[in-house]
């Protein structure tokens, strides 16, 4: 958790010096974010909410840093579990707050404005589960682990400005994130209570569309 309040630091350093700099961006969108590798057998796609900020202290027109914040809301898909006979509904939840810095380079092509580049980010996972009887009463409502991981991530987009100062935004982000952990019941194990640690290299695919706006709008 500490690691995320490092990152909430930055960004409003980084805020503070949008402020400064004409040059700079701010935006934001709304998109979906898919697991991959072995995270797909976890859990599925989830709902995302980004926002960004990008400014140009290199001097250059191209080159510039991007500082992202996402929060990400997966949930697994239910399944049933028997114990002592019994059948329950059982229900995994992962909530994810990403902080990601990185170099972006783009280029404007009239209205158009691709962009592309990588950077490093910090992952803050919050894993919950939920045991419901067939009555639909929650039976247990706890959560199984909070950790925090770093890992990398690639994004690209094109901006499209159909407005003086306001350009549509869709952006693409992959991330890998090591040592990703999640649980599961053994084997031929179907009691909620008696879950295993598994531990993998894993990544996700997010898909946004939203909006850009120069800072000196503001």
């Amino acid at each position: 958790m500490k690691y995320l309040i490092v990152a909430l630091t930055l960004c409003l350093v980084f805020c503070n010096q949008l402020s400064a700099d004409s040059s700079g961006t701010i935006g934001g969108g709304l998109g979906a974010t898919m697991p991959q590798g072995e995270f797909n057998e976890y859990t599925k796609t989830g709902f995302s909410i980004m926002g960004f900020g990008k400014i140009n202290p290199f001097d250059i027109p191209w080159a510039g840093l991007r500082l992202g914040l996402q929060l990400v809301l997966f949930e697994n898909e239910g399944r049933v579990v028997f114990f002592e006979g019994f059948p329950y509904d059982e229900i995994y939840t992962n909530n994810l707050i990403k902080g990601t810095l990185g170099l972006e380079v783009s280029k404007r092509f009239f209205a158009f404005e691709p962009y592309g580049g990588a950077g490093i980010g910090i992952y803050y996972f919050r894993t919950e589960t939920e045991v419901k009887n067939s009555a639909g009463e929650v039976l247990i409502s706890q959560v199984i682990d909070s950790k925090t991981k770093f890992g990398w991530n690639l994004n690209c987009g094109i901006k499209i400005a159909l407005f003086p100062k306001i350009a549509f935004d869709f952006n693409l982000q992959y991330d890998i994130v090591k040592n990703l952990e999640q649980y599961k019941n053994p084997e031929g194990d179907e009691n909620p209570d008696n879950l295993e640690r598994v531990s993998f290299n894993s990544g996700f695919l997010s898909l946004f569309a939203g909006i850009s706006i120069p800072f000196e709008l503001f």
